[in-house]
């Protein structure tokens, strides 16, 4: 059956009718042409439809790279169903709190992630176990008899941004949002049918997604799946498939330049790297350019996917230090804390519009009147626009700390610190690293008359939120610094966050 465009699982439908034979997916060794990847589609929308999986309800996915996660992904776009990536670095505790936000009407999981997903979902018959490569067991053939009643404006997936304290944040997407997004990514990195990508940023993630998987599943490219990131791997499947595209936060560049292998890997095949993070260093550019790749900057955010700024593949090196230009259905404004649009050169709060942002936050109308307004998404970032239009980001309005490219919001951290007898007050600031880009340090006031170590502060993290999440260092006050407000004050403590040494782990 012809999928209409309209139902993003329409792009799979499309490309198996006109290039059928034409490699879709490579994982594990194995290849997906088209016309499986599309057939495979069409059953595990049948095996969602036999699960009783009905419109509009959620379905969560937890388990690595693979092409399951994109067959359910297209599956439940084919239904009208919500596909909800879930973060496999989560404990389940801190699951719980994602998939209670979600209440998805079934929930994915790889085996080896059984426990998990089990206790996230307390129910054990709405868990289904799948092995990566394996497909889905029960998996039916579909028979082509329904009828796609999906339209553009219907959501069909949700990517939690970040933090567990109050109602989790997960930015909504409807088909056309998605469609906007891949196109967004096809002209302004110029991608056709003929690329090679490879994928190693977690699917979870908006990068993983978003950067060159969907674009290049909608042109009809072949997208290699790396369950996880391995620099050795990494560097052969370049050479090997004379990759293309690669999308690559700073943390990879650093175990790729390291890698004993990089110095005589030849990776002429690139046409572009694609990197992003708040700030991207030299570190994080110049092994690249030594190597004679090009690499570019994209900026946007889960909301406004990555990529709602960039530069084009050809342009000078200086432009890989650039956030870049708005893509082509992006729109940007810099403003002042009226909302109004600064002038070119004087910093602003950085906002997007246009039809591949995400419509608001799911069931959280707080959160979404807050980071939305009048169609305009607020990223809460400082950036400024050069005489030339091109964004440059110079801080962050928003407290989030970015960790190798993930969102952590202090306030989880806070709250585990709070919960401690010995801790009368709690902070939780970024310092800039060398590795990750930025890591989280505690700040804390030790309840009067009571003394805690900085293991024992570290140690209240264990088992309590993912091990990125987790600090790197610990800062004991006799009082938490606050401004006129009454209100933290944060940047005196991200000055004394700062002088830690880098290597405070």
């Amino acid at each position: 059956m012809q999928h209409a465009a309209l139902d993003i699982s329409g792009w799979i439908a499309h490309w198996a009718n006109w290039t059928p034979d034409k490699a879709a997916l490579r994982f594990d060794g194995a290849t997906l042409s088209y016309a499986q990847l599309e057939r495979d589609v069409g059953s595990v929308a049948a095996w969602l439809r036999a699960r009783d999986v009905s419109p509009g309800d959620r379905v969560g996915y937890l388990g690595s790279n693979c092409p399951e996660l994109l067959e359910l992904l297209f599956a439940c776009a084919r239904l009208g169903a919500i596909f909800v990536p879930l973060n496999i670095r989560m404990p389940s505790a801190e699951l719980r709190v994602f998939v209670d936000a979600v209440r998805p009407s079934l929930l994915v999981a790889e085996r080896d992630l059984q426990a998990a997903a089990v206790d996230s979902m307390q129910e054990r018959d709405r868990v289904k176990m799948f092995r990566a490569g394996g497909g889905f067991t029960g998996r039916v053939a579909d028979r082509g008899s329904q009828t796609s009643a999906v339209d553009a404006a219907s959501p069909v997936l949700i990517l939690f941004t970040s933090g567990t304290t109050g109602r989790p944040k997960g930015a909504t997407f409807t088909h056309r949002n998605t469609t906007f997004s891949a196109l967004n990514v096809v002209t302004a990195l110029g991608l056709t049918a003929a690329d090679e990508i490879v994928t190693t940023v977690p699917m979870f993630h908006t990068g993983g997604l978003f950067i060159h998987t969907l674009p290049g599943l909608f042109v009809g490219a072949t997208v290699t799946i790396h369950r996880a990131f391995d620099p050795g791997l990494l560097l052969e499947e370049i050479q090997g498939r004379r990759i293309t595209l690669l999308a690559c936060v700073p943390a990879m560049t650093f175990a790729l330049a390291a890698h004993p292998a990089w110095t005589k890997a030849d990776l002429s095949s690139l046409r572009c790297v694609h990197t992003g993070s708040t700030v991207v260093t030299r570190r994080a550019i110049e092994p690249w350019q030594a190597k004679g790749v090009s690499i570019v900057q994209g900026y946007g955010g889960t909301e406004a996917t990555p990529t709602a700024t960039t530069m084009p593949p050809d342009s000078p090196p200086e432009a890989a230090f650039w956030a870049g230009k708005p893509t082509l259905y992006t729109q940007m404004r810099v403003v002042d804390d009226a909302g109004r649009d600064v002038a070119a050169g004087t910093p602003g709060e950085v906002w997007f519009s246009g039809p591949a942002v995400a419509q608001g936050y799911w069931e959280n109308d707080q959160a979404t009147r807050e980071a939305f307004r009048d169609g305009w998404f607020r990223t809460g970032d400082l950036g400024l626009i050069d005489d030339d239009g091109c964004l440059h980001v110079v801080g962050r309005i928003k407290d989030v700390i970015i960790v190798g490219g993930s969102n952590v919001d202090p306030r989880d951290l806070e709250a585990v610190l709070e919960s401690c007898a010995a801790i009368k007050e709690a902070a939780v600031v970024g310092r800039p690293d060398d590795e990750l880009g930025e890591v989280p340090v505690a700040c804390i006031v030790p309840t009067d008359g009571r003394s805690i170590t900085s293991e024992e502060v570290l140690a209240l993290f264990e088992r309590r939120l993912a091990a990125y999440k987790h600090p790197r260092g610990v800062i004991v006050l006799g009082a938490l610094p606050r401004n006129w407000h009454g209100k933290i004050d944060r940047a005196a403590l991200r000055e004394l966050a700062a002088e830690l040494p880098r290597k405070v782990r």
